[in-house]
């Protein structure tokens, strides 16, 4: 992070972009935990239920280890990505020649290809917590043992899927706005676009911390 680093830095597009495939990567590992500590949370119901206490006392450690300080660093690296982005605008502009440059579409098609792995991402991790209850039920059913689930527990993937569905939404409408910006010679930081990722982002850890409260074990 060159806020923390106070690195010398240009209003180069390149260092816009790296910035945004840095924190999605944060972004992503952040909910892949959180999700991580969902699953691990139906998993110590799974072994209190079948009297495995070991196990149930280590998957209830490990949501507690996973979800809170995922969601508390959600908001740190939110603030730490507006930090740097401010930091970048302090340098100064390059020239219209250094911008249109091979080198600077392929930055935004990874750019691009990193929006599309998080959505992805996110979307997967949602289908997997979304049918998460319908297999423990099933499980059930098999063992002929009562499971007692969180009922807000299934909405939580549906969550995922709806972050997952912006990120691929944000990611192509930036992509298209930095092609054409580069097109013209010009580069501009898409701040509305960051602007709303972050609160839909922010407002949906939010909405996940409410409701992990409900269905924590």
């Amino acid at each position: 992070m060159m806020f923390l680093r106070h690195l010398p830095t240009v209003q180069e597009p390149r260092l816009y972009m790296a910035l945004e495939r840095t924190y999605l990567g944060y972004f992503k590992l952040l909910f892949v935990a959180i999700g991580t500590g969902l699953v691990s949370a139906r998993l110590a119901v799974l072994f209190k239920a079948l009297h495995y206490a070991t196990l149930a006392h280590f998957f209830t450690e490990l949501f507690n280890w996973l979800t809170w300080p995922a969601i508390a660093l959600v908001f740190v690296v939110g603030f730490r990505f507006m930090s740097d982005l401010e930091h970048i605008e302090k340098g100064l502009p390059v020239a219209a020649k250094e911008i249109i440059d091979p080198r600077i579409y392929m930055a935004a098609e990874r750019t691009f290809l990193a929006w599309v792995r998080t959505g992805i991402g996110l979307i997967a991790f949602g289908f997997v917590i979304e049918k998460f209850d319908f297999f423990l039920e099933q499980l059930s059913t098999m063992l002929h043992t009562k499971l007692i689930m969180g009922e807000g527990f299934s909405g939580m993937g549906i969550i995922f899927i709806l972050l997952g569905i912006t990120n691929l939404v944000i990611g192509g409408i930036n992509f298209i706005r930095t092609v054409k910006k580069v097109d013209e010679g010009s580069y501009h930081v898409h701040k509305f676009l960051y602007g709303l990722y972050g609160v839909i982002l922010l407002s949906i850890t939010l909405v996940l911390a409410v409701m992990i409260i409900r269905v924590s074990p």
